[in-house]
């Protein structure tokens, strides 16, 4: 009977300093996603900064475009 109880005290051990490397894992895998998140954010930032300068150049360049075939149209019909 005392083996009996060896082995369940040994048992509940590797439970106990299994389900410890369990938790720092999981802290572990929290922290790393809490970064990743941040470092999410600041790069659809950057995205956002960069479509939006596209935008600008975009739009410039249309109405560049737009006043130079008018200049052009405006020299063929005179």
């Amino acid at each position: 009977m005392s083996d009996r109880n060896f082995d369940i005290d040994k048992y509940r051990e590797e439970v106990i300093t299994t389900l410890a490397v369990l938790k720092s894992d999981n802290r572990h895998m929290k922290e790393t996603l809490i970064e990743l998140r941040s470092l999410l954010r600041e790069q659809n930032g950057r995205v956002r900064k960069a479509e939006s300068s596209i935008s600008w150049i975009q739009g410039i360049m249309s109405v560049g475009f737009a006043l130079f075939s008018g200049f052009i149209a405006w020299l063929f019909n005179k």
